[in-house]
Protein backbone atom coordinates (compact mmCIF):
# COMPACT_ATOMS: atom_id res chain seq x y z
CA UNK A 1 0.00 0.00 0.00
CA UNK A 2 1.02 3.72 -0.62
CA UNK A 3 2.29 5.76 1.72
CA UNK A 4 -0.27 9.05 2.15
CA UNK A 5 1.34 10.63 5.52
CA UNK A 6 5.04 11.56 6.62
CA UNK A 7 6.16 12.36 10.48
CA UNK A 8 8.40 15.11 9.21
CA UNK A 9 6.02 16.62 6.74
CA UNK A 10 4.84 19.51 9.17
CA UNK A 11 8.39 19.84 10.32
CA UNK A 12 9.45 20.23 6.52
CA UNK A 13 6.61 22.51 6.03
CA UNK A 14 7.28 24.34 9.39
CA UNK A 15 11.01 24.48 8.43
CA UNK A 16 10.01 26.41 4.36
CA UNK A 17 7.65 28.65 6.33
CA UNK A 18 10.54 30.03 8.06
CA UNK A 19 13.36 29.86 6.01
CA UNK A 20 15.86 27.81 7.44
CA UNK A 21 15.93 23.99 6.01
CA UNK A 22 18.19 21.57 8.32
CA UNK A 23 20.94 19.25 5.81
CA UNK A 24 18.65 16.52 8.13
CA UNK A 25 15.40 17.38 6.40
CA UNK A 26 16.79 17.96 3.29
CA UNK A 27 18.00 14.75 3.37
CA UNK A 28 14.67 13.17 4.33
CA UNK A 29 13.00 14.91 1.75
CA UNK A 30 15.46 13.62 -0.97
CA UNK A 31 14.43 10.09 0.02
CA UNK A 32 10.78 10.30 0.92
CA UNK A 33 8.10 10.74 -1.89
CA UNK A 34 5.87 12.86 0.07
CA UNK A 35 8.17 15.56 1.54
CA UNK A 36 9.75 16.09 -1.91
CA UNK A 37 6.40 16.92 -3.37
CA UNK A 38 6.30 19.64 -0.60
CA UNK A 39 9.68 20.54 -0.95
CA UNK A 40 8.55 21.08 -5.39
CA UNK A 41 5.42 22.77 -4.11
CA UNK A 42 6.78 25.09 -2.04
CA UNK A 43 9.71 26.74 -4.19
CA UNK A 44 7.14 26.88 -7.00
CA UNK A 45 5.55 28.96 -4.29
CA UNK A 46 8.24 30.67 -3.19
CA UNK A 47 8.94 31.57 -6.77
CA UNK A 48 5.30 32.72 -7.38
CA UNK A 49 5.61 35.27 -4.57
CA UNK A 50 8.72 36.42 -6.37
CA UNK A 51 7.48 36.73 -9.29
CA UNK A 52 4.10 39.06 -8.40
CA UNK A 53 4.67 42.77 -8.91
CA UNK A 54 4.35 45.24 -6.47
CA UNK A 55 1.21 47.67 -7.03
CA UNK A 56 2.01 51.55 -6.73
CA UNK A 57 -0.30 53.07 -3.78
CA UNK A 58 -3.80 53.30 -4.37
CA UNK A 59 -3.96 57.03 -3.70
CA UNK A 60 -1.01 57.51 -6.79
CA UNK A 61 -3.57 55.65 -9.13
CA UNK A 62 -6.50 57.83 -7.95
CA UNK A 63 -4.47 60.66 -8.78
CA UNK A 64 -3.16 59.93 -11.71
CA UNK A 65 -6.68 58.72 -13.46
CA UNK A 66 -8.01 62.03 -11.69
CA UNK A 67 -5.11 64.15 -13.36
CA UNK A 68 -5.77 61.97 -16.82
CA UNK A 69 -9.50 62.36 -16.75
CA UNK A 70 -8.71 66.57 -16.31
CA UNK A 71 -6.21 66.13 -19.28
CA UNK A 72 -8.55 64.26 -21.49
CA UNK A 73 -11.10 67.64 -20.68
CA UNK A 74 -8.75 70.30 -21.55
CA UNK A 75 -8.35 68.93 -25.02
CA UNK A 76 -11.75 68.61 -25.75
CA UNK A 77 -12.11 71.70 -24.58
CA UNK A 78 -9.64 73.66 -26.54
CA UNK A 79 -10.03 71.57 -29.94
CA UNK A 80 -12.33 74.17 -31.15
CA UNK A 81 -9.95 77.12 -30.43
CA UNK A 82 -7.37 75.36 -32.53
CA UNK A 83 -9.40 74.32 -34.84
CA UNK A 84 -10.42 78.17 -35.56
CA UNK A 85 -6.33 78.92 -35.44
CA UNK A 86 -5.78 76.47 -38.21
CA UNK A 87 -8.78 78.07 -40.03
CA UNK A 88 -7.37 81.67 -39.54
CA UNK A 89 -3.80 80.67 -40.19
CA UNK A 90 -5.38 79.38 -43.91
CA UNK A 91 -7.07 82.17 -44.52
CA UNK A 92 -4.18 84.89 -43.41
CA UNK A 93 -1.66 82.63 -46.16
CA UNK A 94 -4.29 82.50 -48.57
CA UNK A 95 -5.18 86.89 -48.38
CA UNK A 96 -1.42 87.05 -48.37
CA UNK A 97 -0.88 84.93 -51.47
CA UNK A 98 -3.75 86.54 -53.41
CA UNK A 99 -2.30 89.89 -52.75
CA UNK A 100 1.08 89.17 -53.81
CA UNK A 101 0.13 86.99 -57.10
CA UNK A 102 -2.66 88.93 -58.20
CA UNK A 103 -1.50 92.69 -57.83
CA UNK A 104 -3.97 93.72 -60.60
CA UNK A 105 -7.12 93.07 -58.54
CA UNK A 106 -5.59 95.44 -55.98
CA UNK A 107 -5.33 98.23 -58.80
CA UNK A 108 -9.11 97.40 -60.03
CA UNK A 109 -9.93 98.12 -56.29
CA UNK A 110 -7.94 101.12 -56.08
CA UNK A 111 -9.51 102.71 -59.48
CA UNK A 112 -12.82 101.64 -58.01
CA UNK A 113 -12.55 103.87 -55.08
CA UNK A 114 -10.89 106.86 -56.88
CA UNK A 115 -14.23 107.85 -58.12
CA UNK A 116 -15.12 108.78 -54.57
CA UNK A 117 -14.24 112.54 -53.58
CA UNK A 118 -12.22 111.16 -50.55
CA UNK A 119 -9.57 109.59 -53.38
CA UNK A 120 -9.57 112.45 -55.31
CA UNK A 121 -7.27 114.35 -53.78
CA UNK A 122 -3.93 111.38 -53.89
CA UNK A 123 -2.10 110.16 -56.35
CA UNK A 124 -3.89 106.52 -56.91
CA UNK A 125 0.02 104.89 -56.46
CA UNK A 126 -0.09 106.19 -52.52
CA UNK A 127 -3.63 104.77 -52.14
CA UNK A 128 -2.37 101.07 -53.12
CA UNK A 129 0.35 101.85 -50.83
CA UNK A 130 -1.73 102.85 -47.68
CA UNK A 131 -3.92 100.16 -48.46
CA UNK A 132 -1.67 97.37 -48.92
CA UNK A 133 0.29 98.45 -45.40
CA UNK A 134 -2.81 98.71 -43.65
CA UNK A 135 -3.64 94.94 -44.72
CA UNK A 136 0.03 94.60 -44.11
CA UNK A 137 -0.51 95.87 -40.34
CA UNK A 138 -3.85 93.89 -39.71
CA UNK A 139 -2.14 90.64 -41.03
CA UNK A 140 0.04 91.38 -38.49
CA UNK A 141 -2.18 92.30 -35.52
CA UNK A 142 -4.21 88.95 -36.51
CA UNK A 143 -1.28 87.02 -36.51
CA UNK A 144 -0.54 87.92 -32.95
CA UNK A 145 -3.71 88.01 -31.55
CA UNK A 146 -3.68 84.01 -33.35
CA UNK A 147 -0.49 82.96 -31.97
CA UNK A 148 -0.36 80.78 -29.15
CA UNK A 149 0.84 81.59 -26.03
CA UNK A 150 3.59 79.36 -24.26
Amino acid sequence: MKQLYCEKEKEIIQAFRCGTVSAELERHASSCAICSDIVAVSKFLRSDVAATTILPDSDFIWWMGQLASKQMAVERATRSIALVKKTSYIAISTAALWLILAPGHLRSIASALSKYEMWSGGSRESVLLMAMGALFFTLLSSLYFVRSEK
